[in-house]
């Protein structure tokens, strides 16, 4: 492609909207003034480089340390040497008046020290984005598109858009072809390209011609192109995972903070207009870490947690977003439960996503289907979504699709309205926001507790805060929250990841405690996971209940007698006590219709069989069939567990079979032998 002069950078957003024309080329050589940078740079990069972009302090004085390492930033992403990035950095705290190291004696020192620090957080690769269309200037390879082979002419297309793909625009995710848009609020979105997408960025790279007796002819390209393009088995662009909206911890520890594609996390940074976050400090101090808890508690200090886990699982919450990718595993849920409405729940969840994501998390219902949770949480992660609320949950929630989703690391469901399925990565951070939240199923092990209570009748009524709108002062000062809690991230790495003492055991989430409960004790805040065993208690409310049906069934019929579902039902319904000791959702079930509930108890039956309950170890026991229909007894039992290990299976004597008797087999199985004596040892090793 030929040089157009200074080049114009591009929002990628604009790439499939009308292409305005490019600026003319001028003459080589040409400088606008006579600071310009030693290498090409984007609009946004040269402001940076001229320094009218500078890194400001609270007080609003211009921060010189930072505002040099914000030129070295954009010298060294654009390929800059370690040498060349020194001299620029020597001439512009000179030319810009800044003199922070200049005429000191460790000022080459202090120079190398800002290389040293942006060589550890790794280069961006990001260059400047230019227009995906045709200006006069421009270049585009021929593809000539009659009389040839398919797999020829896609292998050309697929080249120019490969070679017109840096920075990367078209990506590949859950095996599509994907690219990033904003919406008409600049909300970044991840966006399936159908035929007319990919139609349309063909267009924009290359020139499909006919050729005739009579010449060339410029068509559009053809759709049989374009079909073949995006049902190719594999594609040269790179995989994307996510949007994110604020910089994240790599799993490396460093940090990844500029605009655009990364691919070792394969994330795609797009931050808000105006939202801007200071260099992370490799090694924070002490005093950095107290700064950054003193600024989040400005935050989410005045929530009325009913206990300190509460407000050290808060802290958790807001560092999980941030540092994702540094999470081996999967995340568990938080659950935000109240006593009452208006005691700020929703406001805590709200003031959480905004600080991670610029705007509120996901919303997801609550449905009681569970096709509905499928279908919904299926939209969600296809979307990219890294942040999602189930909000305001009424009663129970019970939900075995997001019990799935929770520990999954991927999720696979039909695409709705296609016969075809999608995998997706799982790396969003969950939120549950209800009051009085029950836990059903296997969902208590898969949360943690963030319980608050105002301890007011009117809780909504309550007021002095120190930041009545609290949202647009989160939204003002987002980026220094970000910092803070990236801060206390980045501490713990450096002080080399240490283990958090008598931390609680969260199974299946083994990763995410030791990380972030790592941070959080790293960072002086105690009692993180401390509320475990209260939910598990307040969770076990369905164990009460079963085990209250369970001696009702005991004591009004012979338990010990094997009974089939149907005629359970059918002495359910004559039997007022049993009635009354019904679990909840089965007795929800009973009301509406004698058929469901049937099935539905059959159902509970056969998850419960072995669960023991209450002292006598009181269980549910499968008791053969009846006329092919399953029956069942209530059986006690010892509720002391015999472990059973494949050393104590182990039978010493196996394998150790003597070499004389080795040799006398083998003459007896000779080929030279008169007859044939079968081994005393055929079969599994051991066997006799």
């Amino acid at each position: 492609m030929r040089s157009v002069g200074r080049p114009q950078a591009w929002d990628p957003e604009v790439i499939d909207q009308a292409i305005p024309e490019l600026p003319k080329a001028v003459p080589n050589g040409y400088v606008e003034s006579s600071d310009e940078p030693p290498l090409e740079l984007g609009p946004e990069a040269r402001k940076v480089w001229w320094g009218e972009k500078p890194k400001a302090k609270d007080t609003g004085e211009i921060d010189r340390s930072g505002s040099l390492l914000k030129i070295g930033r954009v010298i060294y992403d654009a390929g800059g040497t370690r040498a060349l990035i020194v001299q620029a950095l020597r001439e512009r705290d000179e030319a810009l008046g800044w003199r922070k190291y200049t005429g000191r004696p460790d000022a080459e020192q202090r120079y190398h020290d800002i290389v040293d620090e942006l060589e550890r957080n790794g280069r961006n690769d990001r260059v400047k984005v230019t227009i995906g269309g045709r200006g006069r200037s421009d270049e585009f390879p021929k593809i000539i598109v009659n009389n040839r082979q398919l797999p020829d002419v896609t292998a050309e297309a697929i080249e120019a858009l490969a070679a017109r793909n840096y920075p990367p625009e078209i990506f590949v995710r859950a095996g599509r072809l994907v690219r990033i848009r904003e919406d008409e609020n600049g909300t970044p979105e991840i966006q399936l390209m159908d035929d007319p997408h990919i139609k349309g960025r063909l267009a924009r790279v290359a020139d499909y011609v006919r050729t005739t007796e009579k010449g060339e002819t410029k068509v559009i390209p053809p759709d049989w192109l374009v079909k073949d393009v995006g049902q190719l088995p594999y594609w040269p662009f790179p995989s994307l995972e996510a949007v994110v909206e604020a910089p994240i911890m790599r799993p490396d520890g460093t940090i990844f903070d500029v605009p655009g594609y990364d691919p070792q996390t394969r994330l795609y940074y797009r931050p808000g207009k105006g939202f801007d976050v200071e260099s992370i400090p490799a090694a924070p101090t002490t005093d950095d870490t107290k700064a950054a808890i003193r600024l989040l508690d400005e935050a989410v200090g005045e929530f009325p947690y009913e206990d300190e886990a509460s407000a050290a699982n808060t802290l958790a919450l807001m560092l999980t977003p941030l540092v994702r990718q540094a999470i081996a595993g999967p995340v568990p849920l938080a659950l935000i439960d109240k006593p009452q409405a208006g005691t700020g729940g929703s406001l805590l969840a709200e003031t959480i996503a905004i600080i991670g994501s610029g705007r509120t998390a996901e919303m997801l219902g609550a449905p009681r289907d569970e096709e509905e949770w499928r279908k919904q949480i299926t939209a969600k992660l296809a979307a990219g979504a890294t942040m999602i609320t189930v909000d305001n949950v009424e009663g129970a929630l019970y939900a075995p699709s997001l019990a799935r989703a929770l520990t999954a690391r991927t999720w696979t469901d039909r695409v709705l309205g296609r016969s075809e399925t999608v995998t997706v990565s799982q790396r969003a951070a969950w939120i549950a926001t209800g009051n009085n939240i029950q836990l059903r199923g296997d969902l208590p092990r898969r949360c943690y507790w963030i319980r608050l209570d105002a301890r007011e009748s009117r809780p909504w009524q309550r007021e002095n805060f120190k930041h009545p709108d609290l949202l647009g002062w989160v939204m003002r000062n987002r980026g220094r929250l970000v910092h803070a809690l990236l801060t206390l991230a980045r501490a713990w790495f450096a002080a080399g990841k240490p283990k958090a003492r008598n931390l609680p055991r969260l199974g299946s989430f083994e990763a995410w405690a030791e990380t972030v409960g790592g941070m959080v004790a790293f960072a002086g805040i105690p009692s993180f996971l401390g509320n475990l065993a209260a939910l598990y208690d307040k969770a076990d409310a369905g164990g009460a209940e079963w085990e209250g049906f369970l001696s009702a069934w005991w004591e009004e019929l012979d338990a010990s007698k094997p009974i089939t579902v149907a005629d359970l039902t059918k002495r359910i319904d004559g039997t007022e006590t049993l009635k009354a000791a019904l679990p909840g959702d089965l007795a929800e079930a009973f009301d509406k219709s004698t058929g469901s509930f049937s099935r539905k108890l059959g159902t509970a039956l056969a998850k419960r069989a072995g669960t023991r309950y209450g002292e006598d170890g009181m269980h549910i026991a499968r008791a053969g069939e009846f006329r092919r229909a399953v029956r069942w007894k209530l059986e006690l039992g010892a509720t002391e567990c015999e472990f059973v290990s494949l050393v104590s299976l182990l039978d010493p004597s196996a394998g150790n079979i003597q070499a004389d008797e080795n040799m006398g087999e083998a003459e007896t199985n000779s080929t030279n032998s008169q007859t044939h004596t079968p081994l005393r040892n055929e079969g599994p090793p051991g066997a006799t």
